[in-house]
């Protein structure tokens, strides 16, 4: 689209994740904007959403449940993208996020335990990927999504989450659990060794071009 931009918010409330930003940069075929609305404030994402061609929210150590400010004018700002028919992409917190805002369930999913690695996730044909497929991805979570919102279906599963990604029935929506946007110092600093960063990065890539191909 001539004359707008990728919306890349960051809820990030310790650590921003300006690598990942700028690998998504590095990939994205048209300009992105970053938002830190957690550290900073919503000012900037209201006064650009209007000029937005889709919106990607990424992970955070914030959880759905904290009823902070911040998220509650992100809940109004994502219900004024799905009214303007933005693409929204959703990972991990983002994921999460959106599922809780749209009356979907998110919950601990070990018991407050934290884990984080790389895991196989079998990926469903949807519209957003158009073939069954499996993809081995980068993980660290602590809760996740159990149930769906309305209009949404399960997209793709793992031995260890049963929603690894949900997908709206007909608009360009999507949440990936997994960090498919994870840079090499997100894996680094998550204990994920650079050879195994390096095995893995290109399945993650290739989700989130599936997604700068439907904007």
């Amino acid at each position: 689209m001539v004359n707008s931009t990728l919306m890349v918010i960051d809820p990030s409330i310790t650590h921003p994740e300006i690598a990942s930003f700028n690998k998504i940069v590095r990939h994205c075929p048209f300009p992105c904007t970053y938002h830190l609305p957690a550290m900073s404030s919503m000012d900037s994402i209201s006064r650009t959403l209007s000029n937005s061609c889709g919106l990607i929210i990424l992970g955070s150590a914030a959880s759905v449940h904290d009823q902070s400010d911040w998220q509650s004018k992100l809940g109004s700002i994502l219900d004024k993208a799905i009214k303007f028919d933005l693409p929204i992409l959703g990972i991990c917190f983002g994921h999460q996020f959106i599922a809780h805002q749209l009356g979907g369930k998110v919950e601990y999913l070990w018991k407050k335990d934290k884990k984080i690695g790389t895991r196989k996730v079998h990926v469903r044909s949807s519209s957003l990927i158009k073939s069954n497929k499996t993809y081995d991805l980068i993980y660290s979570h602590q809760e996740g999504v159990v149930m769906c919102p309305d209009d949404f279906y399960v997209s793709a599963y793992s031995e260890m989450v049963n929603i690894e990604a949900i997908n709206h029935n007909s608009k360009a929506i999507w949440g990936f659990q997994a960090h498919v946007e994870a840079s090499s110092s997100f894996a680094h600093r998550n204990g994920i060794s650079d050879a195994k960063y390096n095995s893995v990065k290109q399945d993650g890539s290739s989700i989130m071009k599936s997604f700068f191909d439907k904007i």
